[in-house]
């Protein structure tokens, strides 16, 4: 994303959230079991369906050229995440079951610097790398 570190809140997971101290700077759910919580209310989150067959996620880093990509689960506003590699900076992947739910999102985390072009779009999907200058060979790979 942003060149800044340690800025942004991870988005709680559907599950009972918690905090930590030190939340990513790829505005992405943690890896652990205890995400933080993000600084908009989890009631305006829309209830979240299914999550579409994970080789989809998994074929979209794929295209990206993303390697080691893992797949995270579900978390608040976002259906599914997963997170890899690409060319050594991280790069996130989420699926969202609505503009609504990415919007709502976007609104979590602006207050850190987020914005809507620290992501490339390709809906259901957002793809987030924590370096920016990947943002074009990203849109390039899925064009």
């Amino acid at each position: 994303m942003l060149v800044l570190t340690g800025c942004v809140p991870e988005p709680e997971p559907t599950a009972a959230p918690t905090t930590t101290d030190s939340p990513s700077a790829s505005a992405a759910p943690t890896a652990t079991s205890e995400p933080t919580t993000p600084s908009s209310p989890s009631a305006s989150a829309s209830p979240s369906p299914s999550p579409s067959d994970d080789g989809e996620l998994r074929a979209l880093a794929d295209t990206i050229g993303v390697t080691d990509f893992e797949l995270r689960g579900p978390a608040e506003y976002v259906v599914q995440w997963g997170i890899g590699s690409l060319d050594g900076s991280e790069v996130r992947i989420y699926e969202f079951a609505s503009e609504e739910d990415f919007n709502t999102y976007l609104d979590s985390v602006v207050a850190f610097g987020i914005t809507r072009e620290d992501f490339v779009r390709e809906e259901p999907y957002a793809v987030a790398p924590t370096d920016r200058s990947q943002l074009e060979r990203i849109r390039a790979a899925l064009s």
